[in-house]
């Protein structure tokens, strides 16, 4: 009886060992882009300072108001993401590269082809024409 507990015992330092070990590797595997940034400063008046890009974990982008102050241009898009439930996805890779997807209603997709860069709290994303937007994770 006494070999088995130990046996057993034995068994489960082991396995939490290995959980421990399955843990650690899927934290150091998950990329640093992955979170909520707000919009701080932007050279696309495309977008306003105050907004949210929220990068999930399954690859999913969410863009939401956050605390920008929105033309009305600006709320139909939110509207227009909301309702017709136009997905924007990404990929990053860690030497930088960022692809963004925006699966369109009526099929088909647009691929825009981006870098970025972290340091500290701060997130850089540049276009192919070297255009800047800068956030600062929430």
């Amino acid at each position: 009886m006494k070999h088995r507990t130990r046996y057993t015992l034995l068994l489960v330092i082991i396995a939490t060992l290995i959980s421990l070990a399955c843990l650690f590797a899927a934290c150091a595997n998950r990329s640093p882009i992955i979170g909520s940034w707000t919009l701080v400063e932007s050279e696309d008046p495309s977008f306003t300072v105050g907004m949210t890009f929220e990068f999930k974990e399954n690859g999913t982008l969410n863009l939401l108001p956050g605390t920008a102050t929105l033309i009305n241009e600006d709320i139909e898009m939110f509207i227009r993401l909301k309702e017709e439930h136009i997905a924007l996805s990404y990929q990053a890779s860690p030497n930088g590269d960022l692809r963004l997807t925006l699966d369109k209603v009526e099929g088909g997709s647009d691929v825009l082809r981006m870098h970025y860069s972290i340091e500290g709290d701060m997130l850089t994303i540049k276009d192919e024409h070297d255009t800047a937007l800068s956030f600062r994770r929430q």
